[in-house]
């Protein structure tokens, strides 16, 4: 069981590693008919910043209790969780359609709305293909798959120009920490991997067999990392930037005597969206400082005016 001082950052950074067979990974649908008035409820993170950067920000009549960003949002009615969002809230606001995480977690509540003829659209954002994929579906939705497009066009080609500037370097062993006491660490499948993966990293769990993974301390320690990425906390004082801190207790790890442990807050790299080649440069700064410079002190904060529920 996860220690409840950490169990709201661990959550926000394995909301994109909830997706199981069968949940998503729909092919994008066509083009429909976008009522006048759409009004949506917004459980996922990654659903609400890409509704918003899409422009579509008006048709959000409710947002999730994990939504926190964009600030636009800030003055939404609540609607819970996306394993457990309310579905009173959700007939009295007339909502159309609920915008969710795929994920196993909440089938029976979200069946019994679609039932009562909401329309329930599951994003599967475990990865950078899902991600993309994601835009587009929402952009479909919303009416907006020409903005979409643009989006998705315009992440591909920052991806691809931060992977080309990393191209040729020598490896570098990346942990990327998820969660505390008990450790979780982020493997094959996840976003995370494919960030390390992209700046021409090595991820040292990539042979867990799963997206995010509990790992001992002891094994963590084994596996000797270059660089540690630890964003498991997003409490006020919590540590930020480039420290060692309780990492320190291990000097023998090359991260922390190379002074290459650092503390980010999770709102920066644990949501998925149209963020990805942000938190594609911040990693690179991270990995490889060499080549895109030192991370900034911003780099490390939780996003400005972002909400807490």
């Amino acid at each position: 069981m996860i220690a409840g001082r950490h169990r709201r950052a661990l959550a926000a950074a394995l909301t994109a590693a909830l997706a199981v067979a069968g949940c998503g990974g729909a092919a994008a649908p066509a083009a429909r008919e976008v009522p006048a008035r759409l009004r949506l409820g917004v459980l996922s993170p990654s659903g609400a910043e890409t509704l918003v950067r899409l422009g579509a920000a008006d048709a959000i009549a409710a947002v999730g209790d994990w939504v926190t960003w964009p600030p636009e949002l800030a003055a939404r009615p609540a609607l819970g969780s996306f394993t457990a969002p309310s579905a009173e809230r959700v007939l009295a606001l007339q909502l159309d359609a609920l915008v969710t995480v795929a994920s196993a977690a909440g089938r029976r509540e979200l069946a019994e709305l679609a039932a009562l003829g909401v329309e329930i659209v599951e994003l599967d954002t475990a990865t950078f293909a899902g991600t993309l994929e994601s835009i587009s579906r929402l952009g479909a939705l919303v009416g907006r798959q020409r903005e979409a497009a643009a989006l998705v066009d315009e992440i591909r080609a920052r991806l691809d120009a931060i992977a080309a500037s990393a191209a040729g370097a020598a490896p570098r062993s990346v942990l990327v920490v998820v969660g505390r006491e008990p450790l979780f660490v982020a493997g094959p499948g996840s976003h995370f991997d494919e960030l390390v993966r992209l700046v021409g990293g090595t991820n040292v769990a990539a042979d867990l067999g799963a997206p995010y993974a509990e790992l001992s301390l002891e094994a963590a320690l084994a596996r000797r990392p270059e660089v540690l990425l630890d964003v498991s906390e997003n409490l006020r004082d919590a540590p930020r930037g480039r420290q060692r801190g309780e990492w320190g207790k291990w000097p023998f790890l090359p991260a922390v005597a190379r002074d290459r442990v650092h503390f980010v807050d999770p709102s920066r790299l644990s949501v998925p969206g149209p963020r990805l080649p942000e938190m594609a440069e911040l990693v690179a700064r991270i990995v490889r400082p060499e080549r895109f410079g030192e991370p900034r002190a911003e780099d490390y904060a939780p996003l400005a005016a972002e909400r807490s529920r």
